[in-house]
């Protein structure tokens, strides 16, 4: 600012009611924008004179700064005290529900029956592979019989548990 400019007095005189009402068109409220045009006029005094050429165009760069830190300010605020709906604050129980208990609880009965009713070498050749995680030569070998008749047997076992399964699954069935 040249020692010819007009005084801050003149220029706040001459500058504060356009301020005030461009950082009213930016988002600030009246209480707002009159708080602000004080700021830019403190920043303009702060400011050396060297480094401002025309201080119309100072202030108003500096208003719209105001402006958008305002706006930051108000986003932030917003996102921090903003109302959750009420269901987004429960936290889910990692327990299963009553309902889902009682559903598994339903299938590992059926299970146990299914099996139950397999016949008796088909459920042990079943047990030692999928429950005792034998291979195959490991169960031959255990029950004295060839690894193929280990494989008939655990096919068996599986055809049957699926067709037990598949009838105690259709509708109208129970």
């Amino acid at each position: 600012m040249s020692d010819s400019a007009p005084s801050v007095a003149a220029l706040y005189a001459a500058e504060q009611e356009r301020l005030r009402r461009r950082l009213i068109g930016r988002g600030l409220n009246a209480q707002q924008a009159a708080d602000a045009v004080q700021e830019l006029f403190l920043r303009l005094l702060r400011t050396p004179r060297t480094e401002i050429r025309d201080a119309s165009a100072y202030l108003s760069r500096a208003a719209d700064t105001i402006a958008i830190d305002h706006w930051r300010h108000e986003q932030r605020k917003s996102r921090l005290f903003e109302a959750e709906p009420p269901d987004a604050l429960t936290v889910a129980d990692p327990a299963p529900s009553v309902e889902a208990r009682l559903v598994e609880r339903d299938k590992v009965r059926d299970l146990e029956q299914a099996l139950s009713a397999l016949p008796p070498r088909c459920r042990e050749v079943l047990l030692l592979h999928k429950f005792e995680e034998l291979s195959y030569a490991e169960i031959a070998l255990r029950l004295g019989i060839s690894r193929n008749t280990v494989m008939v047997h655990l096919a068996n076992a599986m055809n049957l548990l699926r067709r037990h399964m598949r009838e105690k699954n259709r509708p109208g069935a129970n």
